[in-house]
């Protein structure tokens, strides 16, 4: 039908097309605009208020007189740094958790754990494990578990230990293996 139009139509209705074209793509732009506007007007708004506070704050704390409790608060963070720094992580080589756990998974049925006590003295770290055993036999195949498993250079029972064969009240020395 766009063939049929003589040449003066074809023009008019070609720059029709054009304005209409422009017209939408306006109206799209003015659309995009009103919804930006709309998005992010509150979140601006919002920002300016929060910097109006934090300069008013600024204000007010740079006005405030101080009250000489600056040093006591110097040395009471200092004192807790010093707290954080003696719990870094990168102190802690021994991990007796560590150690508790290879005790617990080779502990056996019969076994009633207690107690656990951990020293560390010039370098060499022991654990102490107080317990219940059912009989004199358990006992012992515990004490070998723990032998056996090579995570403990010594394994101490006292053979005061051993007297009762029921309900046997134990105390073992652990001693670690050293690791680099």
């Amino acid at each position: 039908m766009f063939k049929l139009l003589t040449e003066e139509a074809t023009q008019k209705v070609s720059q029709e097309y054009g304005r209409r074209r422009a017209i939408l793509i306006l109206l799209a732009f003015i659309l995009l605009a009103v919804v930006a506007i709309v998005g992010l007007l509150p979140s601006y708004v919002l920002s300016t208020i929060r910097a109006l506070e934090v300069e008013e704050r600024a204000r007010i704390t740079s006005s405030m007189k101080s009250k000489g409790d600056e040093a006591e608060l110097d040395a009471w963070l200092t004192k807790i740094n010093l707290a954080l720094q003696t719990l870094s992580p990168k102190l802690d080589r021994d991990r007796p958790s560590e150690i508790i756990e290879q005790i617990i998974d080779q502990k056996i049925g019969g076994i009633y754990l207690i107690s656990f006590s951990w020293a560390k003295d010039k370098g060499k770290s022991e654990m102490l494990v107080r317990g219940i055993a059912r009989d004199r036999q358990t006992l012992l195949s515990f004490k070998d578990r723990l032998n056996d498993s090579g995570d403990f250079a010594a394994v101490t029972l006292p053979i005061s230990e051993l007297a009762s064969d029921k309900d046997i009240d134990f105390q073992i020395n652990l001693s670690r293996i050293s690791t680099p």
